[in-house]
């Protein structure tokens, strides 16, 4: 696909630890491959999910307006977005006429290119050391969404508001035994034909350098509480369905890693901590 992608940033300068900042961007959202393969995979006896070959990528245009301010021990960011979206990526269900051996309708779940998803939105950001042996991180990110369009004569027009928050904790213990514990919510949201509930999952790591900082043994817990899972209440006119969906389970992970001639890379959390797994949203965010 062939196209622009122009990204524009200026930056005034208020003071040495002040600024304001105003930027533009063109991005492509391109289907994912599970979006776009035609053959069917069941979820359940009664749901089916099929891609579409026909899916072409979603294009947005996006403005913002952001302030950041740095302190001591402290760093404040927030920002204002307006992004618009054409053939923007939804998920429809429908009935296939066929039903289970014990007289369910089975479902399938399509995904479609939408007309319009315009999106106005505020985040925020903080960043704080207190001490040197810990560092907190979050994020919060608050917006109003209105999506426009019809498939198969059905009106699929919708206007809400969702948000979403992350939040990371990173504490150096006695041995210098590094533990990070990572924290993602995405609050409940409404689509044409889907009311989704809240998503919370929780990441916990613990890691530490051996062997003269050449190797690392780290000990890790992904969705702790196994929380990480889609429930949503799908109603039409002509069916009900109520459905959970959970990507992975609760895991636990053991690894080592040792480092011939390098010298070990420390790199900060660049999305402030947290995962929402696969949950985050299929389209681009804010």
């Amino acid at each position: 696909f062939l196209g622009i992608f122009p990204t524009v940033n200026l930056v005034y300068e208020l003071s040495e630890k002040e600024n304001l900042t105003l930027g533009y961007n063109r991005r492509i959202n391109r289907p994912r491959s599970w979006f776009i393969n035609p053959f069917p995979s069941r979820s359940s006896e009664a749901n089916v999910f099929q891609g579409n070959p026909d899916l072409n990528p979603a294009y947005a245009n996006a403005f913002d307006l952001g302030y950041l301010n740095r302190w001591k021990k402290l760093t404040l960011t927030t920002s204002v977005y307006y992004q618009y979206e054409t053939d923007a990526f939804e998920r429809v269900q429908e009935e296939t006429g066929q039903v289970t051996p014990n007289g369910i309708p089975i479902i399938r779940t399509l995904p479609i290119n939408l007309s319009t998803n315009t999106r106005i939105g505020f985040e925020a950001g903080i960043l704080y050391n207190p001490v040197k042996w810990l560092r907190l991180n979050s994020s919060f990110n608050f917006f109003q969404f209105e999506t426009k369009g019809d498939f198969n004569g059905i009106d699929y027009g919708v206007k809400n508001t969702s948000w979403f928050t992350r939040g990371s904790a990173k504490v150096t213990l006695p041995t210098k035994i590094d533990w990070q514990t990572n924290v993602f919510y995405h609050g409940p949201n409404n689509n044409a034909q889907t009311e989704n509930e809240g998503i919370l999952s929780v990441d916990v790591a613990l890691s530490k350098d051996i062997i003269n900082d050449n190797g690392t043994i780290g000990f890790n817990v992904s969705d702790l509480f196994n929380t990480r899972k889609r429930q949503s209440l799908t109603a039409t006119n002509s069916f009900i369905s109520d459905n959970e969906f959970q990507w992975r389970e609760r895991q636990f992970t053991l690894s080592f890693t040792y480092r011939f001639n390098q010298k070990k890379e420390r790199q900060r959390n660049r999305n402030n901590g947290g995962d929402g797994g696969d949950f985050d949203g299929e389209g681009f965010g804010g």
